[in-house]
């Protein structure tokens, strides 16, 4: 049983409410190793190594059955079912883990397929919250995964607003009647002629105040940036 426990606190190490379920599953492959275990036979393996094997399939079938929060392509979970089955039956007969070659071997799944649906199964249950605080440097400021890594959307959403903001104030630098004409051509979608029929001026002024107006911005941002 210790080494029950071992294995299931081992892979509710990101799960801790599903350890007491984990320790279930992991006795009946213990059991399961009980009874297929023969310290008779020739070039036997430890009864911990084969107990090891059964503990962890039973966990691996509970996770992928029941506690599975990210989701892989359903080859590789065909895969990972198949090969886990295999792997029980290869310790029977070769009183050791199977290596990934015997597994290939057996199953008739290439080495390639198989390690692929292993790290597919490590993606099932190894993972990080974001909450959680990262430990990857001695740096001790108490930040969670969330605040060190960026989020391309929050950024992106932050990179808008400080544009707005940017050039909501070099407008302010224009003047009254330039800005006017700018936020009705840019913002308010009104064509040149449909500006210069609201503001009473010719269409060309309209014309000649937008292309200063953007002459002027630009070098008003220009500057800011810099």
């Amino acid at each position: 049983m210790p080494l029950v426990n071992q294995i299931a606190g081992r892979y509710s190490r990101f799960r801790p409410d599903l350890i007491e379920d984990l320790i279930q599953v992991g006795s009946i492959g213990l059991l399961k190793s009980i009874q297929y275990y023969d310290p008779g036979r020739a070039r036997t393996a430890s009864f911990k190594t084969v107990a090891s094997c059964y503990i962890r399939g039973e966990i691996r079938h509970y996770l992928r059955d029941h506690a599975s929060i990210v989701q892989v392509p359903r080859k590789y979970s065909e895969i990972n079912a198949q090969v886990s089955q295999v792997e029980e039956s290869l310790a029977r007969e070769l009183d050791h883990t199977p290596t990934v070659q015997e597994l290939s071997q057996r199953s008739g799944y290439s080495v390639q397929e198989i390690c692929d649906a292993q790290r597919s199964w490590d993606a099932c249950v190894h993972y990080e919250s974001f909450e959680t605080q990262d430990d990857m440097d001695d740096r001790d400021d108490g930040r969670s995964l969330s605040e060190r890594f960026a989020d391309k959307k929050y950024q992106d959403f932050v990179l808008a607003s400080e544009d707005r903001e940017l050039i909501v104030w070099a407008l302010k630098q224009l003047g009254d009647k330039t800005r006017q004409i700018i936020e009705f051509v840019y913002f308010e979608d009104l064509t040149q002629k449909e500006t210069a029929k609201k503001l009473g001026i010719s269409e060309m002024g309209v014309s000649r105040a937008i292309k200063s107006a953007l002459k002027k911005l630009k070098d008003i941002l220009s500057t800011e940036i810099l």
